[in-house]
């Protein structure tokens, strides 16, 4: 069983969902964070990240996700190997001691 949202907040989220879609005209890259910080910091009212996020999706306004794509090495390019003992040394450095700085 779900509450369903009084006239009162029904109103309010038509008048941020008309804003956000008058935003994404403009700016049709931006998700929902930069969305909620200018709706938040520019327009100046209250207004949740999380509800900024679920009017977007409700109405289809979200931004596809790009997914990052992995670095591969081209087979031209393979990572080189030694081929001899102590031909290549690495180290990892994880301190330093700076003198002035203690």
């Amino acid at each position: 069983m779900s509450r369903r949202a009084s006239v009162a907040v029904a109103k309010r989220n038509e008048s941020v969902v008309q804003r956000i879609q008058t935003l994404k005209a403009e700016h049709p890259f931006w998700g929902y964070r930069r969305m909620w910080a200018h709706l938040r910091f520019v327009d100046g009212p209250q207004i949740n990240k999380k509800r900024v996020l679920r009017l977007m999706r409700q109405h289809g306004l979200l931004v596809k996700a790009n997914p990052r794509l992995k670095a591969t090495r081209t087979p031209g390019r393979s990572k080189p190997r030694p081929t001899a003992p102590n031909q290549w040394w690495g180290i990892d450095m994880t301190k330093v001691m700076v003198e002035p700085l203690g």
